[in-house]
């Protein structure tokens, strides 16, 4: 009996340890895609354009039995969807292969000025103009790089 309760406890203890090895193979991936994104391509007088690069922070969350990745910063979610029909297709439309479902689609914010090649806003008192950003999907091409090597994740913490 003690071999058998021995063999779970070695059981438990890898699967955490694959828990762990995914989230932060998934965690390392999304901080990748994330680096040196431009959030916004601001047009310059004279036609001239200058980036924003978007500021994302990636962290591992253990809670109990569960381990989540969660991608924060309010550029996340236009690095990851993409903003704009000018580097993203239609209106309505979404380059994110989860984008319609989850309701991200191009346009779909806040006033529709995605619809739009070029959009306006104000900051600090001056008016910028915009073009978007494409869709970079650092989340989704994690999670597909790390279900492509699962088993060789796998393979390393089970032998």
């Amino acid at each position: 009996m003690k071999e058998l309760a021995d063999y779970k406890q070695e059981i438990l203890r890898k699967t955490e340890l694959l828990r762990e090895k995914v989230a932060e193979r998934l965690a390392d991936e999304a901080k990748s895609g994330f680096s040196g994104a431009i959030v916004d391509e601001l047009i310059l007088k004279g036609g001239q354009t200058s980036p924003r690069y978007a500021q994302v922070d990636v962290s591992v969350d253990n809670r109990g039995s569960v381990t989540v990745v969660v991608a924060s910063g309010e550029d996340a979610v236009w690095v990851e969807f993409g903003a704009g029909v000018y580097h993203n297709g239609s209106p309505g439309s979404s380059p994110h292969p989860h984008g319609a479902e989850l309701g991200m689609t191009i346009g779909g914010f806040g006033k529709g000025n995605g619809k739009k090649e070029v959009w306006g806003f104000y900051e600090n008192g001056e008016l910028k103009l915009s073009r978007g950003t494409p869709a970079r999907m650092p989340m989704a091409l994690a999670i597909t790089a790390v279900c492509n090597d699962i088993q060789s994740i796998a393979k390393e913490v089970f032998g």
